[in-house]
């Protein structure tokens, strides 16, 4: 423990926080140690605060909630909260790290502790699993991985400290580039009746099927006009999703928003022998993690990605109609663009479902974790920092503060 006293400390009641070792753009990954420290202020017009003890918890949890209308008052409240605790450690970082982790069974005496400023260090390491990406959906649908500081009085919790939620990314990678064709027929009224009836033939050729945050997506479109109007404009939006709760037992909501888009205006009609257009697009994926979370599927909530196709034909000569059809493409986004095998031999980490291993606490005074045998990498292969520092991934680093809680889904 520091302890130290400033003139400038305000306000009568106890402040309580977390600070880490690199600052406000913690990002958390596998094989990963963290350390911060947590700060209790207690001002000088404060009362004198009896603690039993000091701690800082961790936790990551998944939470997707949907709406219900109150019978009595008739306003939409959020119920049916499914949740799921992946873990939740507690670690004691006040009396002395090495002495006071209390046994189950025993009751713990508390100290007067007066106005300063107490700094007590901690230290974490995450073990060589990939947990579930963080993710902030709409409200009731997140993945977050918590830190709350907390001061235990006689009787419990004296004081709680703000939760601090920082990302998870877990190391996982998009297989090789590979072409792939999508193709649909629009019929008429959606109805897939007779060949005759067809309206629109549309074929979409994408460079791969999984895509990272930062990167561009080309799509080049070729659509086939059997209508009796004229094929006059395009969008292509990539949109993201959202599902939950998953249980069956709940009623399952679905939210859905367009990241960015492209239009192109175009002239593909049936007559004159031009019945058929080549369109190219281009949509640059957001490059923030936090905003573009990977496809995902959890106990509770599911994340994916789709592009949108609208198609804008007119009908008709004297009086003209719009018609409106869609085409949706699936694709799917990855932490990380593709990488050789022979380059990442040591970064194939399983999933929380296939690995018991937790996060845990260890004394901050020592510079690795006890029997941590993944400190050193002994071969040719790429190194934990030195994936972090790969062209297409600095996104990880930049922009993004743990004290940030919206949502990426505005």
């Amino acid at each position: 423990m520091r302890h130290s006293y400033q003139e400038d400390s305000t306000g009568d009641s106890p402040l309580l926080k977390v600070e880490f070792e690199v600052g406000r753009t913690l990002i958390l990954q596998p094989k990963q140690v963290v350390r911060g420290t947590v700060v209790l202020i207690i001002p000088e017009r404060s009362r004198s605060l009896w603690v039993s003890g000091v701690k800082i918890r961790f936790r990551g949890e998944e939470i997707a909630s949907v709406k219900s209308k109150d019978a009595e008052t008739g306003t939409m409240r959020r119920a049916n909260v499914a949740r799921t605790i992946y873990f939740e450690r507690n670690y004691v970082v006040w009396p002395s790290a090495l002495e006071s982790q209390p046994r189950a069974n025993e009751y713990r005496p508390w100290s007067e502790l007066n106005s300063g400023i107490y700094r007590f260090d901690f230290a974490l390491k995450l073990p060589a699993v990939n947990f579930p990406p963080s993710i902030e959906g709409p409200k009731g649908f997140s993945i977050r991985y918590i830190w709350q500081p907390i001061i235990e009085g006689s009787g419990g919790p004296l004081v709680e400290g703000p939760e601090v939620v920082t990302l998870f990314i877990p190391i996982s990678f998009a297989p090789p580039a590979e072409e792939w064709i999508f193709r649909d027929t629009l019929y008429y009224d959606n109805k897939p009746q007779k060949k005759m009836n067809s309206l629109i033939e549309v074929e979409a050729v994408l460079p791969k099927h999984v895509f990272s945050p930062g990167e561009e997506i080309k799509i080049s479109l070729s659509l086939t006009n059997r209508s009796n109007g004229r094929i006059t404009r395009v969008q292509i939006s990539l949109r993201k999703h959202y599902e939950g709760p998953l249980d069956t037992e709940f009623v399952c909501e679905k939210h859905e928003r367009a990241l960015v888009s492209s239009d192109k205006r175009c002239d593909i009609g049936t007559t004159g022998g031009r019945i058929t257009g080549n369109l190219e697009f281009f949509l640059s994926i957001p490059p923030k993690f936090y905003q573009v979370p990977p496809t995902f599927e959890g106990r509770h909530l599911r994340v994916y990605y789709t592009l949108r196709c609208v198609i804008q034909s007119e009908m008709g000569r004297l009086f003209t109609k719009m018609q409106y059809h869609e085409v949706t493409i699936p694709i799917a986004i990855a932490p990380y663009a593709h990488i050789p095998h022979d380059k990442i031999s040591e970064l194939n980490f399983p999933s929380h479902e296939e690995s018991q291993l937790s996060p845990f606490f260890f004394d901050p005074r020592e510079d690795f974790p006890p029997d941590d045998k993944e400190t050193q990498n002994k071969n040719g292969a790429l190194s934990y920092d030195s994936i972090l520092n790969l062209p297409l991934n600095n996104y990880v680093n930049e922009d993004y503060s743990s004290e940030d809680r919206s949502s990426g889904f505005t």
